[in-house]
Formats: structure tokens, sequence, C-alpha cells
């Protein structure tokens, strides 16, 4: 970036920032100030041409030939050892009558003392400069300052490689040397850039910022793609990527289906002799999720998880029917153990199979919200990879949910949903068990399924700021599945 590339420059720059936020960083300006926060911002690049205007007269040609200028007015504070500071400023484009509210922040460590009110102005005389400018950077320096109330003193002019620095000092006195991180950003409250304040795509939505008459929304962010068609509809995003922590407990009936039995080391094969009871599975999954709007209704994510559970069943074999698997004889003379053991029982095959593993999902969501309502339609495909051969299965979920966007001001947005969950869930569990006196070792496979397909969703979603945001949702109150989710989730 051209600005802070000289030393020198970086040097001369360094008490023009405000210590409160140094290490906070920017907070959100709500909704209702926004207005006001903008104008007085407006007020300041007024003041500060007419200041740099009656100081020389000659001032006006520069201005009149920038192709932009950015300017603001901060504050500035140092003690020993520590200091830095926060400001807000505006980058006016002339050429296309749009203005760039930016955050300017600095971090010092060093020797110094210091605070003060200063007047800054950039002029830009080419638009290539001005837009490296306005994409901010990092930049790092070390340096010496030293100012002195409204003396002429404090007033001085920096030209670089297509721009010039105008500075004027308005109050205070700083004298330090200190090494210093200075950065620029974008300040995403101010700046009409169709960036919304909640996590779903929505438009006419009351707790929202107004279009600015005038003033033409510029989304510059790469993704979703189709962004800025859509904004220059009125629609607003959120920030394209995020990353979460995510939690699930479900529990569930199941249906057992396709039991194979092999009998003391005999090959598997399908057994009919059998009556399934109290078949449930439980589970309890941690997992980091990555996710992208690809488009501008459109969401795609990825998770990985940790996967813990169980899954016991009771399965009532039918003796006589084990005994024609093993093709034993009991009618014979001198009938085997096992006739004597089986013949005209019922054997309980009581199963716990615990399941450990990682889970790998994919999935998209569809969303778009009007005037405060919202439509999102989660659509997942997961793969559970087992830490043993017990386990294994697929699953896939649907969730489609209608909600209703409320604004909290300065505590946020807060959206509640309801509607359908809908789950398929189909796991291969194997094992083995015997008998105590070791005469009957039985392996199995059986295929489970949840019995449940649809059941009923209610849960909320807070945006605490346009970054984090934290949800919750029950599935239940019909059916035989209770689940429970809950999310954080970090957009940027």
């Amino acid at each position: 970036m051209i600005l802070f590339e000289d030393q020198s420059l970086i040097r001369r720059w360094s008490l023009l920032l405000l210590a409160v936020c140094a290490f906070s960083g920017c907070t959100t300006v709500p909704v209702e100030e926004r207005a006001a926060v903008r104008e007085e911002i407006h007020q300041t690049l007024e003041t500060t041409l007419t200041t740099m205007t009656e100081s020389d007269p000659a001032f006006q040609q520069k201005v009149d030939a920038a192709v932009g200028m950015f300017a603001s007015r901060v504050s500035a504070t140092k003690i020993p050892v520590v200091g830095g500071g926060y400001g807000i400023g505006v980058l006016h484009d002339k050429e296309q009558n749009t203005h760039t509210y930016m955050n300017v922040t600095r971090f010092d460590v060093g020797a110094g003392l210091g605070a003060g009110r200063f007047q800054l102005l950039i002029l830009f005389e080419n638009r290539e400069t001005m837009e490296r400018f306005q994409k901010g950077a990092w930049s790092p320096g070390v340096g010496m300052e030293a100012s002195a109330g409204t003396s002429e003193s404090g007033r001085y002019s920096f030209a670089g490689d297509g721009y010039s620095l105008h500075f004027a000092s308005e109050s205070g006195a700083a004298l330090l040397a200190s090494a210093r991180l200075i950065r620029l950003s974008v300040n995403h409250d101010l700046t009409m850039t169709g960036l919304a304040d909640v996590s779903i795509p929505n438009t006419g939505f009351a707790g929202g910022e107004q279009q600015i008459e005038g003033e033409r929304r510029v989304w510059d962010h790469r993704f979703p793609f189709l962004a800025q068609k859509v904004v220059d509809e009125g629609y607003d995003l959120p920030l394209p990527y995020g990353i979460g922590a995510v939690y699930a407990h479900v529990e569930q009936e199941q249906l057992l289906t396709d039991l194979q039995v092999g009998i003391n080391g005999n090959p598997e094969e399908p057994f009919e002799f059998v009556d399934f009871q109290n078949a449930f599975s439980n589970s309890d999954t941690v997992s980091v999720k990555a996710d992208l709007w690809l488009f501008p209704f459109m969401n795609v994510f990825l998770n990985i998880g940790r996967v813990d559970g169980g899954a016991p069943m009771d399965i009532f074999l039918d003796g006589n029917g084990m005994l024609d698997q093993l093709g034993e004889d009991c009618s014979s003379p001198l009938p085997s153990p096992l006739c004597l053991l089986l013949e005209d029982e019922t054997f309980l095959l009581s199963i716990e199979a615990p399941f450990s593993g990682t889970s790998y999902s994919i999935g998209t969501t569809l969303a778009g919200g009007w005037k405060g309502w919202f439509v999102a339609i989660p659509i997942t495909a997961t793969n559970y990879v087992p830490s043993s051969n017990e386990t294994d299965g697929d699953i896939f979920t649907a969730s489609p949910r209608v909600g209703r966007l409320i604004n909290l001001g300065r505590n946020g947005n807060l959206s509640v949903f309801a509607g359908g969950n809908y789950i398929n869930s189909n796991v291969t569990a194997s094992g083995s068990v015997s008998t105590p006196d070791g005469l009957l070792t039985i392996d199995y496979t059986i295929e489970q399924e949840n019995k449940d397909k649809w059941n009923a969703v209610l849960g909320f979603n807070w945006d605490i700021n346009r970054r984090f945001s934290w949800s919750g949702e029950y599935n239940g109150f019909t059916g035989s599945r209770d689940a429970f989710i809950t999310t954080v989730n970090w957009r940027f």
C-alpha cells in the first residue's frame, strides 16, 4: 500500500489515533446512531477543508485537482511503554460520488507521553492510489513525533507517490519514540456495502438500515457470486465466510432389520426366527463447521466431528431355528448339548453396541428473508467412520423452517423459527456375544434405521453482531426422537 510504504510518513502519521480502542478494537455502531455519526464525520471533512484552505489560499487548487480525499479528526493518547488508538474517517470518491468510512487503529510500544486532537486530510492524485488505500492494510513502523497545541509547528504537508498528506494539530501536546502497528479497514457499519446485521440474506428488515439516497452500495467481498446484483436489488447479505463449533445430542427409536447370524464360528446367514424389542440409539457429537455463502441465497458447509454413543437392543432368537441353522438333530439318542440349551427355548441376545468415531458432513442451506420474515432449508449428508468395525452408516437430514427476525437494538438481532426435521439414518451394527458357559458364540450383523423420519423443530439464532452468533434448536414434540443442537459461529 503506497500510503504507508514510506517510513517517514509513518513517523508523521503516528499521533492520529484514539487510544480508547487500541487494544479492544472497534465496536459496532447501532443502526439508530449511524446517520448521526456519518453527519459528524462529514462535518469533520468540511471543517478540515476550511482549516487547510485558510492556512494556504492555494490549497483549494489541490482539492479541485484531486480524484478523492480522506479526512478525519481523531485523538491520540500515549503513556510510557504502551499506547495507541482508534479513529474513523471518510474517503470521498469525487468521480463516483461515493463515501467509504474507514477505521484507523494503532498499537504502540515505546517511550513517550502525550495526548491531543488532530485533523488529517489526504488528497489522492489518481484512482489507483485511492483504491489501494480503500482496500486497507497493516503497516509496521518506528519513529519520533512532537506536536504542541495549534501552533504552526503542529501543521505540515507531505507529498508521496500519488497522494499528499496534510496534518494539523488542534490541541494537546505529545513527544514520543515508539514502534507501532497501524491498520486501515473499511467500517462496514457506516459504509453502505449491503452487509447484513443478521445471518440470513434479507431485504426490507425493519431492524436494518435503509438505503441512503444517491449512495450506491458496493459489495467488496469475493463471495458470494452474483452478490452485487442482489445488493443492487435491495438485499443485505451476511459476511461470506464462517467457522463455528457445534454440539448435538440425539436420542431416537430404531427399527431393526436384516439380521444375519453366525453360530459357533459358522458363516453369517440371514436369520428369520427373531423378535426385536427396546431398540434405541443415543449419540453426542462435537464438531467444527466451516461454511461459505457461495451464492446470495445458497450457503455450503463442511462439518468434521467426534461422535460417541450407544445403541442398546434386545433380540429374541428362536432356539429351534438356531438348531436348524446349525444342522443339529435333537431326536438322536445322544443329542448335542446345544439341544438341551436351545430346544423349544427363546434365546435373548441383549446387545450393547457402543460406538465412537468421526463424522464427516457436507451440506447446503437455502435461505432468504423479506421484511423480517425468512425461510431456511438446511440439507446435510453425513458419513460416520467408526473407530472400530462395530458400527458404520450414513445419515441424510433436511430441516425446512420459517422464522421471524427481531431487532434487539444494541443487543443485536434475534431470529426465532419453527418447522420440520427429516432424518433418514441407516446404520450397520456388527459384533459377537457368547453364553457364560461358552457353549454358544453368536456373531451377528444387523441393519438399523430410525423409526420416525419426521418431527417438529423449534429454535432461535441470536446475532450478537454481524460477526458472532449463537443458535439453539430442539427437535421433538412428535414421534420418538429428541434432539438438541447448539452452535456458536464467527463470520468474516
